[in-house]
């Protein structure tokens, strides 16, 4: 009989592997056979152009964003550039309301004060790059006149995008009464990349801000300029990454939301209430469970967007044209994790006839992707263009045709 003392503590040894594995911030790598052990309260990873959730972990639980809280606010000052209302150009002045100095202690600043003047442009750089606090309030100020009825845009836009939980009772993040979801934020980020995209680019991507500068200060003022890096530790350490935004206050830990393209498949985390673990500071934490979350959907999954046979013309009956083309719109796309990413099909099925007037992106058929048994997706089939009612002696003669047609048993299709 063998003896049992070294087994024991082989096994001893063993489980104290385990323990100090489980315990310890290199929980957030990769497991063989999954997505990333994390820390997080709650977590959530998709494909931003489908929304394919590739891991998601408490996603409804109600979660302050800190200064996650910004990416609304810069939405609605990005909104009110596109709509003409707000010029990037434009020269502020801070208001008292808006200076560092009356900023809440511990508060991450971009460092307003009086006798400065900023543009707006430069005034977004300062909330995105070092999710300036007083940058928040000015652009506030701004843009509705006050932070009250900035607060009401902002509850109306969640409230018009269809967000059951999100709401904001201030624009920089400061108050644990703000509140998200990893579920309804990460759906707020796609809706932020497809609306904004340039600013991934002119603000998320920049990596320090040195602020003032000369000419920012008025006569009398002589402030030295402070220069700070991006809050983002992604930018420049994970391939790929252009955004978005990280937050921290005591009631919610830290959070990040970070995306990242690779191969022309852009990919969202948004990781929340990430705490300190052992002595390893949360926000590197926050960072190393993103780059996990991140590293396990570029190496595991794919973006494909399926060929299939060209869709026919449909015939239109008593129209001004005889045919009118199909496009699909969306485009097809679906993400599928690598290894099974031959075994993706698609076929259409469409109609091949139908009566006048058609309508622009009217539906005639779909697009069905598959992967061995299981539906992946169904996108529209649309027409290409309008057909009108054709003139009376068409629409008489293909009545007449219909007509006998009917008699006979075949209707349209």
């Amino acid at each position: 009989m063998l003896p049992t003392r070294p087994l024991r503590r082989i096994s001893l040894f063993a489980l104290l592997v385990c323990a100090l594995l489980a315990a310890s911030p290199a929980g957030a790598a990769a497991t063989p056979d999954g997505p990333p052990r994390l820390h997080a309260r709650s977590a959530v990873l998709v494909e931003a152009v489908s929304g394919t959730v590739l891991f998601q972990d408490n996603v409804d639980q109600r979660i302050p964003p800190a200064s996650l809280t910004k990416l609304m606010t810069l939405h609605l000052a990005l909104e009110q550039i596109a709509a003409g209302r707000l010029d990037p150009s434009q020269t502020v002045l801070p208001g008292p309301d808006a200076w560092a100095k009356n900023m809440p202690p511990r508060s991450s600043l971009m460092f307003l004060g009086p006798r400065q003047r900023l543009t707006v442009e430069q005034l977004l750089r300062g909330l995105v790059v070092v999710s300036g606090n007083d940058a928040a309030i000015e652009v506030a100020d701004i843009v509705a006149g006050s932070v009250p009825a900035f607060v009401q845009m902002m509850n109306a836009e969640a409230a018009r995008m269809g967000y059951q939980v999100m709401h904001f009772v201030e624009p920089a993040g400061i108050s644990p009464d703000n509140v998200i979801t990893a579920r309804e934020y990460v759906d707020f980020c796609r809706r932020f990349v497809a609306l904004h995209p340039d600013a991934l680019r002119d603000l998320f991507s920049v990596k320090e801000l040195t602020y003032p500068q000369p000419e920012n200060l008025l006569e009398g003022n002589h402030e030295k300029p402070i220069t700070q890096p991006n809050r983002n530790a992604l930018l420049g350490r994970f391939e790929g990454v252009d955004g978005l935004k990280t937050g921290f206050i005591d009631e919610s830990g830290y959070n990040i939301a970070a995306t990242a393209e690779r191969a022309g498949m852009r990919l969202i985390a948004v990781v929340l209430g990430v705490p300190n673990v052992g002595s390893m500071n949360g926000a590197e934490v926050r960072t190393m469970e993103s780059e996990a979350l991140l590293t396990y959907g570029f190496e595991n999954f794919t973006a494909l967007r399926p060929q299939y046979e060209e869709p026919s013309p449909v015939h239109v009956w008593k129209g001004s044209a005889r045919s009118v083309a199909l496009v699909a719109r969306p485009s097809p796309l679906v993400v599928v994790r690598r290894d099974s990413a031959g075994g993706v099909k698609a076929t259409v099925e469409q109609k091949t006839e139908v009566i006048a007037p058609v309508r622009p992106g009217q539906r005639l058929g779909t697009v069905v992707v598959t992967l061995g048994d299981k539906e992946l997706g169904r996108f529209p089939l649309v027409s290409a263009s309008a057909v009108q009612r054709g003139g009376y002696f068409r629409r008489a003669m293909d009545s007449v045709i219909l007509f006998f047609r009917g008699l006979f048993g075949a209707p349209l299709v």
